[in-house]
């Protein structure tokens, strides 16, 4: 049953959901204000021409004076009395008794007045007719002369339109409403600047994080530029860290013991088959007991290598490994009906490593070199001035989507197969500690091709 591969949902950067919010925020503030601005305007609007018709309507009371017979007249300066005079104007006044009855008029017609309660100061608008058109706005004021009782009213014939227009106009446009917009944008170009900064130590922490490797206590995540918020979680990421690699430091210790005392009844078994009397029972025995031996072999490997206290100093001859590892390994080929065949060198290749774990490593690809060649074909080794060694089989290859999970430790494709998981493990965990790579192809000729390079600084040519 092949599984299928999870589908990881990507989710969204913190930058850019924080980066979204805030651009919502100012969205709705930039709406709020403009709203708050356009209630104020309104406000102010009407204030404005309550105000003005409050003015002119005291004005008017002020100027009004009764005659020796009784009657009333309005003595208006010039300049202000001709502003009301036109019949259509927008301004008109009208001058009415105690009892509402007219007693004087600006010559246009004054709309009723309204029933006020408590208020000195009055004001009101209403509609006219549907022969007439505008909206009317109006002031009343009363006002005692001589013992006598006055209410003057001014009206103004004008839109709402007209008065929202112009305080807009002047409180908000001219007074700098208009820079609301530039400023919220700047408020949010500096927010997505703080939030990026602020941000910076996080990713270099992310970074720093993906580099750690198991095994190294010196490698650790600092606390120097880091946001006091964020030093906690980085205190507890160390030391977890710390007690993973402890973890780590036992688990290696063991395996290495375990390892090193399996040795010693291997070396039992080896000579107690030797002394068997029937050779096809001892011939089964020594087969099971190399394989054994070869994980053990293994084990004792892969704690040095995590260990990394080999002298990786040593001037190697990658011909001569190659030449050694089909010399130790040419029996076991000849035994399964295989070949093992080495590519000769005009002159040495030399690197700088350790000829021992790269003995070990390119013992390991022979091995399931021949695990896989089919029996009459042959297994070559083929090293190249690059440097590298590459060793090639006949079998049915490694398929692009394993190409990467073989060399995980502890992983076998066929579980029926003996062995630990530990070969190719090992093979890379080699050559990372010498500065080189595997990689793994296919053949020309049909097979899987796996080749150790060896970095340019490591090589020298004798």
């Amino acid at each position: 049953m092949i599984k299928q591969p999870s589908l990881m949902i990507k989710q969204p950067s913190l930058l850019r959901r924080i980066t979204v919010r805030l651009a919502i925020a100012t969205i709705i503030a930039g709406i709020a204000s403009y709203g708050w601005l356009y209630r104020k305007a309104m406000i102010t609007a009407t204030e404005l021409r309550d105000q003005t018709l409050i003015a002119q309507a005291q004005n008017i009371a002020a100027h009004l004076v009764i005659g020796a017979d009784g009657s009333v007249a309005v003595n208006l300066p010039a300049a202000f009395a001709e502003s009301y005079g036109e019949s259509d104007g927008d301004y008109h006044y009208a001058v009415r008794d105690a009892r509402g009855d007219l007693v004087l008029t600006s010559g246009h017609l004054v709309g009723p007045l309204p029933p006020f309660h408590h208020n000195r100061d009055r004001v009101y608008d209403y509609r006219p007719g549907a022969s007439e058109s505008g909206h009317m706005f109006g002031a009343a004021v009363k006002s005692t002369i001589s013992g006598r009782t006055f209410e003057t009213q001014v009206e103004e014939v004008a839109s709402r339109d007209k008065y929202l227009a112009a305080a807009v106009t002047d409180e908000f446009v001219t007074d700098g409403g208009w820079l609301n917009l530039p400023l919220l944008f700047a408020l949010l170009a500096v927010s997505i600047m703080t939030v990026r900064t602020t941000l910076a130590p996080l990713s270099r922490l992310s970074r720093l994080a993906s580099e750690i490797q198991p095994g190294n206590p010196d490698n650790r995540l600092p606390e120097a530029g880091v946001p006091q918020e964020i030093i906690p979680l980085v205190k507890a990421m160390n030391s977890a860290l710390d007690r993973l690699d402890r973890g780590f430091l036992r688990q290696r210790e063991f395996t290495a013991n375990a390892a090193h005392q399996l040795r010693t009844p291997l070396a039992v078994l080896q000579a107690n088959i030797d002394t068997l009397p029937d050779e096809t029972v001892a011939t089964r025995l020594q087969r099971d007991l190399d394989s054994m031996t070869r994980i053990v072999t293994q084990l004792l490997l892969a704690a040095r290598l995590e260990s990394a206290t080999i002298d990786l100093d040593e001037q190697v001859d990658l011909r001569a490994v190659a030449v050694d590892a089909a010399t130790g390994l040419g029996p076991l080929a000849v035994a399964a009906g295989k070949s093992i065949e080495v590519d000769e060198q005009d002159r040495p290749v030399v690197v700088r490593g350790n000829s021992w774990m790269l003995l070990n490593a390119l013992n390991n690809l022979v091995e399931n070199a021949l695990a896989q060649t089919p029996c009459g074909a042959a297994v070559r080794l083929h090293v190249s001035d690059e440097p590298a060694i590459e060793v090639i089989d006949v079998g049915p290859g490694v398929p692009r989507d394993m190409r990467e999970k073989i060399f995980e430790r502890f992983w076998r494709g066929d579980r029926d197969k003996a062995g630990a998981g530990l070969g190719l493990s090992i093979v890379r965990r080699t050559m990372r500690l010498l500065g080189g790579s595997v990689s793994v192809g296919d053949a020309s000729g049909g097979g899987a091709i796996f080749t150790l390079h060896f970095g340019e600084r490591q090589q020298t040519v004798l």
